[in-house]
């Protein structure tokens, strides 16, 4: 089984859950080298350009590609998935 790319700042896919693993992802500002989806690559670009207190939406849920829900029940069927494989 081909393990899917997985964000580790929303658990959605990389480089979206449209286009998974088709191509890289964002790299994370946090430390300049953790692969992460586009979403999130484009929220921490804003955060370096705007202060949060000035974001005229603070939270982004990604609703837009999958709701946070949904993307912890994958995390958990791929977690169970890895497990069996091993």
């Amino acid at each position: 089984m081909v393990k899917k790319p997985i964000c580790p700042r929303c658990f959605g896919y990389i480089p979206s859950n449209a286009f998974v693993g088709q191509y890289p992802g964002a790299i994370s500002r946090i430390d300049n080298k953790t692969e992460i989806c586009s979403d999130c690559g484009v929220e921490e670009a804003v955060l370096a350009l705007i202060p949060i207190e000035e974001w005229p939406i603070i939270f982004y849920d990604h609703e837009a590609t999958q709701s946070a829900s949904a993307r912890f029940e994958d995390r958990v069927k791929i977690q169970e998935l890895e497990n069996e494989i091993i």
